[in-house]
């Protein structure tokens, strides 16, 4: 074997060393990312309130739709669906139509208003089926999860939920799915 190193630098395509990448189109972004968001992976939105992760993660779902034509599914832990549709409308999105196409699917995995006395260990297994089922009947590639904060603050096992949402990582990479989610 040969002692001589290896150069750190080549000419091929990033791509082919390093991160394949899916285009978000938001406005700069994926410049400033060099190509977008990890392909197949999860990818973290953090922020405090008010600072657009919701808006991104529908920008990144609608953008996908509309111009690269790859449906995909949001998961809402906190809106509920109409209220996320009606928001949407404010830029010209007519996510409705999109759902009417079978190209967006809005998952509502948000609590009971009335609230639920927790019982047993914190487990998100349903959740998980569920979204696993509507990838596959709509053959989604992109995947908003918005947000995994609200799952935290329902419950005090913080350990718990990590490995449950772990777990949740796991599958949808499993899955070929590229994700937002967000806190």
């Amino acid at each position: 074997m040969s002692d001589k190193k290896k150069p750190l630098h080549t000419n091929q395509p990033l791509t082919n060393r390093g991160v394949e990448k899916i285009h978000t189109l938001i406005e700069g972004f994926d410049d400033i990312t060099h190509g977008g968001l990890p392909k197949g992976r999860t990818t973290l939105v953090s922020g405090t309130s008010g600072t657009g992760k919701t808006l991104y993660s529908l920008q990144f779902l609608y953008n996908g739709i509309t111009h690269l034509k790859e449906p995909g599914i949001f998961v809402t832990f906190e809106e509920a669906p109409n209220d996320i549709i009606r928001n949407a409308h404010i830029f010209g999105w007519d996510l409705q139509q999109l759902i009417d196409d079978g190209q967006l699917f809005i998952l509502d995995a948000s609590p009971d208003p009335e609230g639920q006395e927790v019982i047993g260990n914190f487990d998100l297994s349903g959740l998980i089926e569920r979204l696993q089922y509507a990838i596959k009947k709509y053959k989604a590639r992109r995947i908003s999860i918005d947000s995994v904060t609200a799952i935290f603050q329902q419950y005090e096992a913080a350990g718990l939920v990590r490995r449950e949402i772990f777990r949740l990582v796991a599958r949808l990479k499993s899955l070929g799915v590229t994700t937002v989610m967000t806190t």
